[in-house]
């Protein structure tokens, strides 16, 4: 099965090529790209692959500009930092979106969603998506509005130092080592929170790269963080998101 990764994100476009050929052995990534004038060349001197994993905002430009120049008969599964919120009315398509950061299982869903509906699947509408593209980008979320009983306080993003969730409430840990109560699941930040400074490890834990102070390979392949200020366990990172952990880290 022939797959065309269009992704201007180098370590993105490794991860999410080494996750397809984990899922799938019969995948054989054809190109990846990392830009519209490149994506038009390949089409005009290629055949069509079996299908498509298309980065949205591309390096010189966004991929409304591919489906202007070239006739794709393709599926497309698109990968894009823009809010699923925006991105819904795909889903009526029949055309499936990745939000990134996404991880191993996103990729998975995905994957049997296209199997199993793969002769329903076809090109977005392009109205559709020009008026999606012309929204504002997104922009991750700097700071937050603490109540500390009748008196409000604001935290900025860059000052916590990681994200628990604890008996369904999630906390702010901030480096002066303060605690609050924050009105966000951990699910609803892992989408909001800039992705170059803060990595979801785990269900209940989002991490600070500052925060990280010790990383300890584990049993099984796993790893074990130690952070600061430390918390009343040390985090155990599963396999599944080592790989992905080590490349944020390596960005």
């Amino acid at each position: 099965m022939n797959v065309l990764i269009f992704e201007d994100e180098k370590h993105t476009a490794i991860r999410l090529s080494s996750l397809l050929k984990e899922l799938d052995g019969s995948i054989k990534i054809v190109a990846i790209i990392g830009s519209t004038k490149e994506g038009i060349q390949w089409f005009k001197e290629n055949e069509m692959p079996d299908f498509i994993f298309q980065d949205i905002i591309l390096s010189d430009g966004n991929c409304f500009d591919i489906f202007d120049a070239v006739e794709l008969n393709a599926p497309i599964i698109f990968t894009t930092a823009f809010s699923e919120y925006a991105l819904q009315s795909f889903r009526v398509n029949s055309i499936d979106y990745l939000v990134k950061p996404y991880d191993k299982e996103d990729i998975n869903r995905a994957l049997k969603k296209l199997k199993k509906f793969e002769d329903a699947f076809h090109l977005p509408d392009k109205k559709l998506l020009k008026e999606i593209l012309d929204k504002p980008a997104f922009t991750p979320k700097k700071r937050f509005l603490i109540k500390l009983g009748d008196n409000y306080t604001i935290i900025n993003s860059s000052d916590i130092a990681y994200f628990i969730s604890q008996e369904s409430i999630t906390f702010a840990v901030l480096f002066s080592k303060g605690k609050y109560i924050v009105d966000y699941s951990i699910v609803d930040l892992s989408k909001q929170l800039d992705i170059h400074s803060f990595f979801q490890i785990s269900r209940k834990i989002i991490l600070n790269i500052e925060s990280v102070e010790k990383i300890i390979s584990w049993f099984n392949s796993r790893l074990r963080i130690r952070t600061n200020p430390p918390m009343d366990d040390d985090i155990i990172v599963s396999r599944d998101r080592v790989k992905s952990f080590k490349q944020w880290l390596d960005r």
